[in-house]
């Protein structure tokens, strides 16, 4: 067995954005004299392409960062909190479609976050309409907060619930810090260094059931309610992926308003808080962050039995690309978030989003809980 480790990231893992740099990201054409900051850009690339994360500072102006944070309070501390003893206390899928807390929205779409994504980790090209892969999409989001849970996601890559796209794509998953975490004291995000692209990555899909063992031509039921509830559960399914996962662990000290941006298939998992933390924070404490996912257009919802609600409202949208459902159902199921829109371009994409969050989404969660509850009579039925 290999001696488990934690280690703290090192410099080359972090980079620091100034407002001249974060402006530049976000022009309409990417120009920058700044030779440095050139240089920056390229390591931020190549740490990414390598490693399989990064961590980035100063993507957000303290305005937006104090708005986002003071949101995530405000959630965090509404009625609908959950109880102590779940893996967060509290959780809200779909920040960003919320019409009350519109900073969520404004991070997830129009900030130097998607823009970075675009221009430097997936080179997608402004105005090239020869490629499919113009576009850049929101597929998922979610606000969080970790206190005194019991328990906690072990390690993973998203399912297919959180990232509905095949195996043949490989977007971004951002980690937006809401607090300051030391790492000291847990309650943050760890992740595997280059497990994307690890040997036994493959093992590890196996044992928890991850999207590339999934059958391409299509997801049937059976599939589907074995692979229900495993993907938190690689400890006690594969001990020695585990062990050798945990013994590449690395942690951050998080602030407020960093970014770590992971692949896809990078390996990563939450870490509880400790004793130390607890007495560091309290028991009412909650360690707030922001999750957003992000996919090119041209990536495709999984065939077959699915739980998105594009394809609870409407089975065809299965197997269509992101870029296919929004525009053959008229409605941003995945906004754009590049190329930017036109002014009135995100007018019209804000009060899609209104209305599938009022009108749509509610409809899909009540499809969503008879899907699940049908799957798991027909598991009990054959047991």
């Amino acid at each position: 067995m290999q001696k488990m480790t934690t280690s703290l990231a090192n410099s080359k893992h972090i980079y620091n954005i100034t407002a001249e740099h974060r402006a530049a990201l976000c022009s309409p054409q990417l120009c920058c004299d700044d030779v440095e900051f050139n240089e920056i850009l390229k390591s931020i690339k190549q740490t990414y392409n390598t490693e399989g994360f990064v961590l980035v500072r100063g993507l957000l102006d303290d305005d937006t960062k104090e708005r986002l944070v003071a949101a995530g309070h405000e959630l965090q501390s509404a009625d609908t909190r959950r109880p102590i003893g779940n893996k967060f206390n509290a959780l809200e899928f779909g920040s960003a479609f919320n019409s009350e807390k519109v900073i969520f929205r404004e991070v997830a779409l129009d900030s130097a976050i998607p823009a970075i994504i675009a221009r430097v980790l997936l080179d997608i090209e402004d105005g090239d309409e020869k490629k499919n892969d113009t576009t850049l999409r929101l597929l998922k989001d979610a606000f969080m907060a970790k206190g005194k849970e019991e328990s906690h996601c072990g390690w993973h890559v998203d399912d297919n619930v959180f990232w509905p796209t095949d195996s043949s794509s490989s977007g971004v998953n951002v980690w937006l810090s809401l607090d300051e975490i030391p790492a000291k004291y847990g309650g943050g995000m760890a992740v595997s260094p280059k497990s994307h692209t690890a040997e036994w990555r493959r093992d590890a899909y196996a044992s928890i059931g991850s999207t590339p063992t999934l059958p391409p031509e299509g997801v049937s039921p059976a599939q589907l309610r074995k692979a229900f509830g495993q993907t938190c559960n690689m400890a006690s399914l594969n001990e020695e992926i585990n062990a050798k996962i945990e013994y590449t662990k690395l942690v951050f000290d998080y602030q407020p308003g960093d970014c770590l941006f992971c692949h896809r298939w990078l390996f990563h998992r939450s870490t509880i808080i400790n004793e130390d933390g607890m007495k560091h924070y309290d028991d009412n404490s909650a360690l707030k962050r922001y999750t957003i996912r992000y996919e090119r257009g041209s990536a495709k919802l999984i065939q077959g039995v699915n739980l998105e609600p594009s394809v609870l409202m409407d089975p065809q949208n299965s197997g269509k690309s992101l870029d296919e459902v929004c525009d053959i159902n008229n409605q941003p199921f995945y906004p754009r978030c590049w190329p930017p829109l036109q002014v009135e371009e995100k007018k019209v994409q804000s009060v899609g989003m209104n209305i599938l969050s009022q009108e749509i989404f509610p409809l899909a969660q009540k499809k969503k809980i008879e899907t699940i509850q049908g799957l798991m009579a027909a598991g009990a039925g054959k047991a």
